[in-house]
């Protein structure tokens, strides 16, 4: 039977998902003992001596040790906000130091970020999986701090980036109009279908993740009740006048994101099934956004079933962390 008068509509919902794993800031924490610490740099405290002694807070004028803390925009030595403790003084000079975890003093030394977050811990011999080592201690209470090679107990620091993941889609609403097994239509944003492939939706994504962003379909073919119209699959295929076919294409419009295999030809392709997920594109984690054009094509046969047609389909961006 001919499919005339009838409509091809479906609606694009969509979704999105961030992973929170820790991330690595788009600089570096680094920490060092010093003579001199200048702005943007911050002096976190200072000290007696760089092989070890007391210690004082950094707005103390007595000692000429600084530990001095860098690489990290908006980095600060403030005890409030986005903050933790790297040590805590007995006084505000001539301190005995303890580990942030202990309760006994009353003065802090910390480091602070304006976004993302800040973690300190401390290990035996090195600060291995964080970003910087901050200074050395003798014990765990009542102790004396040095450089980073004057103690045993490492005092350890790492600041991670706020995660932020951004994934917009143009329009959640698209059709094809009238099929014809003479012609193949392609999707537009009115809903009216067009005879010449164009532009049905957009996508845009960015994130600062490691690792970047990837971008899935998931979603059934076009269907009305049991009847389908198949997929055409896995293999970016030409139009096919007169031959059952659904699919997808994309394109970057600009920016520095990659369109994923079936999608990124000339030809369309759909390979997602209502239960499983298609990759449609990728994206690194430069936090800049690449903007993907997509469209759509569909053929029938002069056995597809007349009706209205319609599916959903989710695109869900996911940050690589």
């Amino acid at each position: 039977m001919n499919l005339s008068k009838t409509r091809k509509l479906f609606t694009l919902i969509l979704t999105w998902t961030l992973f929170t794993a820790p991330l690595a800031n788009a600089g570096v924490l680094s920490c060092s003992v010093a003579a001199t610490c200048t702005a943007p740099d911050v002096t976190v405290m200072k000290l007696y001596r760089t092989s070890g002694g007391h210690a004082e807070l950094s707005s103390g004028s007595t000692y000429t040790n600084l530990v001095c803390c860098t690489g990290i925009t908006g980095l600060g030595n403030s005890c409030s906000g986005t903050y933790d403790e790297v040590l805590q003084l007995s006084a505000t000079t001539n301190a005995h130091v303890e580990q942030n975890s202990q309760a006994n003093y009353g003065q802090s030394a910390c480091l602070s970020v304006s976004t993302g977050t800040v973690t300190v811990a401390y290990q035996s011999t090195n600060c291995t999986g964080y970003d910087t080592t901050v200074a050395s201690i003798s014990g765990v209470t009542n102790a004396h701090a040095g450089n980073s090679s004057a103690y045993t107990t490492k005092v350890c620091a790492t600041v991670g980036s706020a995660q932020t993941l951004s994934f917009s889609i143009s329009g959640n609403s698209i059709g094809f109009g009238t099929l014809s097994t003479s012609a193949a239509r392609y999707a537009n944003s009115a809903g009216t279908g067009s005879s010449s492939e164009t532009e049905a939706h957009t996508l845009t994504a960015s994130t600062n993740a490691t690792s970047g962003y990837i971008i899935t379909v998931q979603g059934a073919t076009l269907k009305q009740g049991t009847a389908t119209i198949d997929a055409i699959g896995a293999t970016n295929t030409a139009s096919s006048t007169g031959t059952e076919q659904f699919g997808l294409r994309a394109s970057v419009t600009s920016g520095t994101g990659t369109v994923s295999s079936p999608y990124a030809a000339s030809g369309f392709a759909y390979a997602a099934t209502s239960s499983t997920p298609s990759t449609v594109a990728t994206g690194s984690g430069s936090g800049s956004s690449t903007v993907f054009s997509v469209r759509y094509l569909s053929n029938i046969s002069t056995t597809t079933e007349a009706g209205a047609y319609s599916t959903t389909l989710n695109f869900v961006a996911t940050g690589q962390f």
